[in-house]
């Protein structure tokens, strides 16, 4: 709603210096970029303080943004979040909370290690089985994610550091019900207007063009009837059948996998189990002892407040790591329905239930060997895929020629018409693109002729093509007698459109001179459809889409009474020339807690700007500098060039 007012609001910083912590890498169980690695390192984007923010961390907190969004949005790609200008922001994000970071330290702010560490136990990912804090579990996250402690406990300081600092400035925001009535009223005031319609196909010019016009036309716009920059390409595509012989395994092969994978093939029991972890060993017995007398541990649980966890499937090395050895040699030795415990561990007192035993019998050499020889079949596929590949690219680098790798590989040489960049021929209508053509377009159109061929991916680890560029195509002017037809067709658009203008002007002119709407339509010299009444409020149109708001209503919020204004149709269907009448006032009693609504948008806007001002000023008391061009790097480095 406040949109109207204020387009452009800058809330992304708030959330950028209050969302940075490591955390969100545990909690979406998105893993630090395997390029990267968890800790220092990089090139140095910023000095703060006279300390240094290096580049790794920077793409780091750009990957965990681009992952929030991707959950939201699963089609943003890198190229798309940074034309967006996503990394910018992130870059702005991360300079700005460091330097409040060293700002505030200056100033005397301080995080107490108690307070860390009450943020780390409230992680959901860190509880254990029993819902409270597990410090096993946390640390198990944290080496599967890559990242330690130290880190995790500094990022957590920070974003505590930066909270204590501006939420001050964010509760100190008040917009006052008399600053926010007026911006209220006028989203409910009504806005009442006419509308007078020129539509293109009242006012349309059809005469003939002559010769001399159609080839003046052309020549102005001869940029509209140039063909663009077309390619003749050739390749030749390989995958598995250049391979099929070599792909298939041995009985050697085949018994060796078997071996190197015998856990996988042995005999594997597991079990359904119930559990329970209590803090007091009295407690366990009650529980215990209703449950082996005949009830389920669940219920037992139940009849003491409690809830028991259900584990599914538990094979005994699973259950002994979120246990004990002990208590599972005890659990695995239990038939089923049999109750064990109490048995006292670190986290308490287990009672566990044997709800159903189960598990998978082992696999005989022949009965693994359909499974094995296609995990091998696929395995030695890929390698002499990527075996061809690379002989390829080495027969290029060594000076051999198109034709000569095509000849020596076996491979069949496909060259295309002069395509264009979309894979489609302006000289053969007719001609269809083969589908391996469309993966190949982008590296066809960045190559020169003279450039070498290069191996290109089809299917990632299936299909590859060699490519060249065998021609190279200038746009070339279309001639005037192959495309006629199209510039008396655009002469005809272009008058009618003018026409349109002149007519739709002239009732404007009238208009602001005093003229009667209904009196200047009269006296276009065209029959014009009825004029039609116009009103909305400003309230209305927020609910809507910016497209879906027809140019005419826009065009009333943007005049004063007894003004007129010029229209056009987004879709060039006609042109309005619309009169705003008058404006009815609003009754805000109508509306019951728009103000209150209209104040707390107005101070979230102006809370933004508050926050980007004080960390500016932060940034120059203390010293800031960024380097641009380690920013423009590191950019290119998350888009993976």
């Amino acid at each position: 709603m406040i949109s109207f007012f204020r387009r452009a609001l800058s809330s992304w910083v708030v959330l950028g210096l209050l969302g940075l912590i490591l955390v969100a890498f545990i909690v979406t169980g998105v893993s630090t970029p395997s390029s990267l690695g968890a800790g220092d390192g990089g090139t140095t984007i910023a000095k703060v303080g006279g300390k240094s923010v290096s580049s790794v961390e920077l793409i780091r907190r750009a990957q965990n943004e681009l992952e929030a969004q991707r959950r939201q949005q699963p089609g943003v790609d890198p190229q798309g979040f940074v034309a967006n200008g996503g990394f910018d922001r992130v870059a702005t994000s991360l300079i700005g909370a460091r330097a409040i970071d060293v700002w505030g330290k200056k100033a005397g702010f301080a995080i107490s290690k108690r307070l860390v560490d009450a943020e780390i136990a409230s992680i959901p990912a860190f509880r254990g089985v029993t819902g409270q804090f597990d410090q096993t579990a946390m640390r198990q996250i944290l080496a599967q994610q890559r990242i330690t402690e130290r880190d995790l406990r500094n990022d957590i300081a920070g974003d505590l550091l930066r909270n204590q600092a501006m939420s001050a400035l964010a509760g100190s925001v008040m917009t006052p019900t008399k600053v926010a009535s007026p911006y209220a009223t006028l989203l409910i005031e009504k806005r009442i207007g006419r509308v007078a319609i020129v539509p293109l196909a009242a006012v349309a010019d059809t005469r003939v063009p002559t010769d001399a016009e159609v080839a003046a036309f052309y020549k102005a716009r001869i940029a509209n009837y140039t063909q663009p920059e077309t390619r003749v390409l050739r390749y030749a595509v390989f995958g598995a059948e250049q391979v099929a012989g070599k792909t298939k395994p041995s009985e050697a092969d085949v018994a060796a996998y078997y071996k190197e994978h015998a856990a996988e093939y042995a005999a594997r029991e597991s079990r359904d189990l119930s559990q329970l972890i209590v803090p007091t060993q009295a407690q366990a017995n009650a529980i215990a002892a209703k449950a082996k007398s005949g009830g389920s541990l669940a219920d037992a649980a139940k009849a003491s407040g409690l809830e028991a966890a259900e584990l599914k499937d538990q094979s005994k090395a699973d259950f002994a790591g979120s246990a004990t050895t002990a208590l599972a040699d005890a659990v695995f030795a239990a038939p089923a329905g049999g109750v064990i415990g109490p048995v006292k561990a670190p986290l308490g007192w287990y009672v566990v239930k044997v709800a159903k035993v189960g598990g998978v019998p082992a696999k005989s050499l022949d009965q693994a060997r359909p499974e094995i020889e296609a995990a091998l079949t696929k395995e030695k596929g890929d390698n002499a895929l990527a075996d061809l590949s690379a002989a390829i690219e080495g027969a290029i680098a060594d000076g051999a020629s198109f034709e000569e790798v095509a000849k020596n590989n076996n491979l069949t040489v496909i060259t295309t018409p002069p395509v264009l960049a979309n894979g489609t021929a302006p000289s053969q209508p007719g001609w269809k693109a083969p589908p391996e053509l469309a993966a190949l377009l982008k590296s066809g159109f960045e190559a020169a002729a003279e450039d070498d061929p290069t191996v290109e991916a089809v299917v990632p680890n299936q299909r590859y093509a060699m490519l060249g560029v065998s021609q190279v195509i200038a746009p070339t002017p279309i001639p005037l007698a192959t495309v006629r037809a199209a510039v008396s067709r655009d002469i005809v658009v272009d008058r009618t459109a003018k026409r349109a203008q002149q007519i739709a002007t002239a009732i404007r002119d009238k208009v602001k001179k005093g003229v009667a709407l209904e009196k200047a339509v009269a006296e276009a010299g065209v029959k014009l459809p009825p004029i039609q009444p116009a009103a909305a409020r400003q309230l209305d149109l927020s609910r809507l889409q910016p497209d879906q708001i027809p140019a005419p209503i826009r065009a009333l919020f943007r005049l004063s009474p007894g003004k007129a204004a010029m229209a056009s149709d987004t879709r060039g269907g006609a042109l309005f020339v619309v009169v705003l009448d008058k404006v009815e006032p609003a009754d805000l009693k109508m509306v019951p807690g728009l103000v209150d609504q209209t104040r707390g948008e107005l101070a979230n806007a102006q809370t933004g700007e508050l926050v980007e001002q004080f960390v500016n000023a932060v940034g120059q008391d203390i010293g800031t500098s960024r380097d641009a061009a380690a920013i423009a790097a590191a950019k290119k480095t998350f888009v993976g060039q």
